[in-house]
């Protein structure tokens, strides 16, 4: 829900001649792995992430909003299942059609039986969509590292990155916009008292369906 309040506020933080002005959102679905390294094991969970891209672009500024939520299941009685919530909150200087770049924070919440995680992931953004020579398809790299992370009330992060490679399709004529990627995220968190360091990975395929107004 507040998700939802947020991206209306930057929806209509617009002007009202804004409609010549980019405005995309989109619906996603993360057919997500999480891998776990711990205690010289490996826990392994699946599941499907969903949610929700806005982003609305004045000039050269762009401002956006993400949102997926789901549940990992499948880990055993050392991994238990956890639902996951993240938002990301982006601002980008588009430096040309095809490239941006920018600043992440993102806030992600893992509520298990064993209790509730707060991560806060804070770093600098790249992204590319270079056109490959048909009419509406594009590549798409999106990398992320973000090295002013952290546990609330635990370990700090040693590293934290989040990737992804694909392509999109915009027909011509139409708002319409499909996205196709496969993304993956690293986070090594450090030793924290008698516990060992321990080193996660999120990866999977993402599929992206909505509109893009004002191209």
């Amino acid at each position: 829900m507040r998700f939802r309040a947020a991206l209306v506020l930057v929806l209509c933080a617009c002007p009202v001649g804004a409609a010549a002005q980019p405005v995309s959102g989109f619906g996603q679905a993360f057919n997500v792995e999480r891998r776990v390294y711990y205690h010289g094991a490996v826990y392994q969970q699946t599941g499907l992430w969903y949610g929700a891209v806005g982003a609305v672009r004045l000039g050269r500024v762009q401002l956006g909003v993400s949102a997926l939520m789901g549940t990992s299941t499948g880990g055993g009685a050392a991994s238990p299942d956890i639902q996951i919530r993240t938002t990301a909150v982006t601002l980008h200087y588009v430096a040309a059609p095809w490239i941006a770049l920018g600043v992440q924070a993102e806030a992600r919440r893992f509520e298990s039986d064993a209790g509730v995680t707060m991560w806060r992931l804070i770093g600098g953004n790249a992204r590319l969509e270079p056109g490959l020579g048909l009419a509406g398809l594009r590549g798409i790299a999106d990398v992320s590292i973000l090295p002013a992370s952290s546990v609330s009330g635990g370990p700090s992060l040693q590293m934290a990155m989040q990737a992804a490679v694909g392509a999109g399709f915009a027909p011509a004529g139409f708002p319409m916009d499909f996205r196709l990627v496969y993304r993956f995220e690293r986070y090594d968190i450090a030793a924290s008292g008698a516990s060992p360091e321990r080193y996660e990975q999120f990866r999977g395929v993402v599929v992206q369906v909505g509109i893009r107004l004002g191209r």
